[in-house]
């Protein structure tokens, strides 16, 4: 009875360690195998074309997420990610947010964006995702990678990142030296009241209200003026038909700035 019992102990503390080791396995898996980042070019499913060198150029971090549709864990960790995109400013301070799959397409990337609620750059493989996770000898996902202006690339893989959350990435990012930005005052003077800005997402246009509105700018993710705009009334209608789906930010001369998402129905 008691060679039994004992037996019986051994066994299950054998199991929790294969489960562990095989656990780790299983996060050493979903990391990159390089050590310095490799240039790449991608278009998201609506269209919009990044290159990784000219985002590291100008100063900002690169996040990416290698996932696809059916992943179950990739599921999982969206709302850990969107939040922390959120708290990182919107890609448009210290850090550039994009996900990546490898098989899906652009019109499953869509769904996938709309269903999780993804407001930054999505990339299946009709717009180069395969091409990339083989640059980065990615096995599995979801694997995320932080890679710096400087090409190095401090966070691999989940591994990184445990136990994972928003605010694990959060701190991971400040452990590199990137610092969290509030999205609702990008570029806001501090003296200025917010304009109001509707409908928000917009299809055929947006209306911008407001006092001092002035000059107002239209610009991309990547931080690129679209269009102007001039007004000295306290309302202007800005039509945007004639652009892609999409993440923009509208700039006025009181010093606002603000999110706009633009999608077509």
């Amino acid at each position: 009875m008691q060679f039994n019992l004992l037996h019986s102990h051994k066994m299950k503390k054998l199991s929790i360690l294969l489960a562990f080791l095989l656990f780790g396995a299983g996060l050493r898996a979903q990391q990159t195998t390089l050590t310095e980042a490799v240039d790449f070019t991608v278009t998201d499913c609506h269209g919009q074309t990044y290159n990784l060198f000219e985002i590291l150029d100008r100063g900002q971090a690169v996040f990416i997420d290698f996932f696809f549709y059916t992943c179950g864990q990739c599921q999982v960790i969206s709302p850990y990610i969107t939040g922390s995109y959120t708290q990182m400013g919107c890609n448009m301070h210290d850090v550039f947010y994009i996900e990546i799959s490898y098989i899906d397409s652009d019109a499953t990337c869509q769904q996938w964006a709309n269903e999780n609620g993804v407001e930054f750059p999505t990339v299946g493989k009709d717009g180069g995702g395969n091409e990339v996770f083989d640059l980065y000898g990615i096995q599995a996902c979801p694997t995320l990678v932080l890679i710096m202006p400087d090409r190095s690339i401090p966070i691999k893989g989940l591994l990184d990142l445990y136990p994972f959350s928003a605010q694990d990435v959060v701190n991971a990012m400040r452990q590199n030296g990137l610092q969290p930005h509030d999205c609702s005052s990008v570029g806001m003077d501090e003296n200025s009241s917010t304009p109001t800005l509707f409908p928000n997402p917009a299809n055929e246009s947006v209306t911008l209200q407001g006092e001092n509105l002035g000059e107002v700018s239209l610009y991309n993710t990547l931080g690129q003026k679209v269009e102007t705009f001039f007004t000295d009334e306290s309302q202007l209608v800005i039509p945007t038909a004639k652009y892609q789906n999409g993440i923009y930010f509208i700039k006025s001369s009181n010093g606002t700035t603000q999110r706009l998402v633009i999608a077509h129905e």
